[in-house]
């Protein structure tokens, strides 16, 4: 609640009144009440699509100018909402990967739907969600929202307002699912209309105020569980319930989680089809058949795959291949062996041949990674080339070492390459956060950059690699651990992510990927012996990474133009006052 009140007091003003309103949008009223009550077209484009059960969904597709009006609120809209953990459709950092990681390993998953779910979300639900709290809209404002979000009185699916709107109306029912999973020590997440918990008992100890298994097998919702569903509005699909075993193939989403989130195999057997026929037959006859199996099997044509792209001939098919691709990637990671053969396979089939999917992950990050040498103590330690950033390291490993003599006393080698050893200036380097930055020069122009996670969310149980090098001598390689996160300690004035495998002394200031290949932190205070103290030890989080370039933007910018003498590196201001950037590393 008093987050509601702190949000109200900052964004609902807009909302007070038509003419506030209008003026958050960046619209004239009487234009905007013309458009929505005295225009004779329709607003929307509807079609339908098949489902699994043979039934047809329509979709309702607002126009383009219906879109941006529609854009413009959501953007506004999305300052009032924070969701609940067990929420994870339609929410920034969470994906059908993240709701399903809380079910895997368990002994039951328990899935149930929401019948009619973007239907159930009536007119008058959507206008009194904008009248009550954190809104406070008045009746004639919510009712002018309400428009704009809904088609034929329910709410549009197929809207960009949809979506979020599904989750504000959700908000209390996600509260009561997560108080009744605690209070019957199981887990529950929701992903739109599927709800899905999962238990570590036995049959006959599951909760039965969740779910009630029958004389003759059949299994039904909790009465509390269905008690929840209809006081939030909704009803259950009695046809999607379903109860699975460990021993079955335990599905949330999508995905399979009895050992770990990942894709079915007919999915992978499918796509790797495909890349076969686009090699053997290429893309304009391998679309013809694409399409006529399409044409012939109604319920296997995905969402939106049903509407030709006006491409050339063939191009459609590439890009439906692309897309299972990268879905393929999102789940298993960029670093899976199945998805960079299938991804390399899909390369040579349309004539670009790409080398770097057959090269190891750890061969391609290691080319971006440096032994540091600190000549003043005689240690050594880790860094790393990061886009948009520049070489970062730990303050512990460089300690000692000022801006005039870090040129002097500290030197980057890239193992297991060319050797050599290459001196950078200092811009950066603070103890509490304990994280240092050089500004890599010239000699640093053919380095490739790593790339940083744009999500800073990290989660127990995360699957995680560490590249470094401890206890380096001339000629070795980096050192690889691969393992998973536990929990984020404060230790001091520092954020520590802790991970179940040992940093051993040398990994320090090494970067930590996610299992996408993106840097989601900086290894630190790797301990002097691979022992049990080891596993205290962890990652500097990339949110803290970000925090401190943020912080020091100013003293950034200084630094640089004092190392290029002012020559180089010179900000200019745009017409609107911003300052725009040049091609260096560290934003500013």
């Amino acid at each position: 609640m008093i987050l509601y009140n702190f949000l109200a007091a900052i964004y609902a003003p807009g909302l007070s009144s038509l003419p506030a309103f209008c003026k958050l949008l960046g619209v004239d009223q009487n234009k905007l009440l013309h458009f929505l009550y005295k225009r004779k077209q329709s607003n929307y484009v509807s079609f339908h699509i098949p489902k699994k059960s043979g039934a047809t969904r329509v979709i309702n597709a607002p126009k383009k100018t219906l879109k941006v009006l529609q854009r413009s609120l959501a953007e506004h809209l999305e300052k009032f909402y924070y969701p609940k953990s067990s929420s994870h459709g339609f929410v920034r950092a969470r994906s059908i990967k993240t709701n399903a990681q809380p079910h895997v390993d368990k002994n039951y998953v328990f899935n149930i739907d929401l019948k009619d779910f973007f239907d159930t979300i009536h007119f008058g639900r959507v206008r009194n969600l904008f009248m009550s709290e954190p809104f406070n809209a008045p009746h004639n404002v919510a009712t002018v929202m309400a428009h704009i979000c809904c088609h034929d009185g329910r709410l549009a699916q197929g809207a960009p307002t949809s979506p979020l709107i599904s989750n504000m109306i959700c908000r209390k029912l996600d509260s009561q699912l997560q108080a009744l999973a605690k209070s019957k020590k199981c887990h529950v997440t929701r992903y739109a209309d599927d709800i899905t918990f999962s238990f570590t008992s036995s049959l006959r100890h599951l909760p039965p105020d969740v779910v009630e298994v029958t004389g003759d097998g059949v299994v039904i919702p909790g009465r509390e569980l269905e008690h929840i569903i209809k006081a939030n509005g909704f009803l259950i699909n009695s046809e999607k319930t379903r109860l699975q075993h460990r021993s079955q193939r335990q599905m949330v989403t999508g995905l399979v989680v009895n050992e770990f989130p990942n894709l079915p195999r007919a999915f992978l057997r499918k796509t790797s089809s495909m890349i076969n026929a686009l090699r053997r037959y290429g893309p304009v006859l391998a679309e013809s058949k694409y399409l006529e199996i399409l044409n012939g099997d109604k319920q296997s044509i995905p969402a939106r795959q049903h509407i030709r792209v006006k491409d050339n001939a063939g191009d459609f098919f590439i890009k439906v291949v692309k897309g299972r691709l990268n879905y393929i990637q999102m789940i298993r990671g960029r670093g899976d062996n199945v998805y960079r053969k299938l991804a390399y396979d899909f390369t040579v089939a349309i004539g670009k041949e790409n080398r770097e999917f057959r090269k190891s992950p750890e061969e391609i990050l290691g080319n971006s990674i440096f032994v540091v040498k600190n000549i003043s103590d005689d240690s050594q330690g880790t860094a790393f080339l990061l886009d948009g950033v520049g070489l970062v390291t730990n303050q512990h490993v460089v300690s000692g070492i000022s801006r005039l003599t870090a040129p002097h006393m500290i030197s980057f080698i890239r193992a297991g390459l060319d050797e050599a050893e290459i001196s950078a200036e200092l811009i950066l380097s603070d103890e509490k956060a304990d994280l240092a930055i050089f500004y890599p020069g010239p000699e640093f122009d053919k380095v490739p950059r790593l790339k940083k996670s744009k999500k800073e969310l990290i989660r127990p149980m995360d699957p995680v690699l560490s590249i470094g090098f401890p206890k380096y001598r001339d000629g070795a390689a980096h050192y690889i651990t691969r393992g998973n996160t536990t929990q984020l300690r404060r230790q001091v004035d520092l954020d520590l992510w802790l991970i179940d495998v040992p940093l051993i002394e040398g990994n320090s200031g090494g970067p930590v990927f996610n299992d996408s290949l993106e840097v989601i932190g900086v290894a630190a205070r790797g301990a002097a012996q691979n022992n049990i103290q080891a596993a205290m030890y962890g990652f500097i989080p990339i949110s803290s990474l970000n925090k401190f370039v943020q912080q020091s933007e100013f003293k950034v910018t200084r630094s640089i133009l004092d190392i290029l003498g002012g020559k180089l590196f010179q900000p200019l201001a745009n017409a609107k006052g911003k300052f725009v950037r040049r091609k260096i590393l560290i934003p500013f």
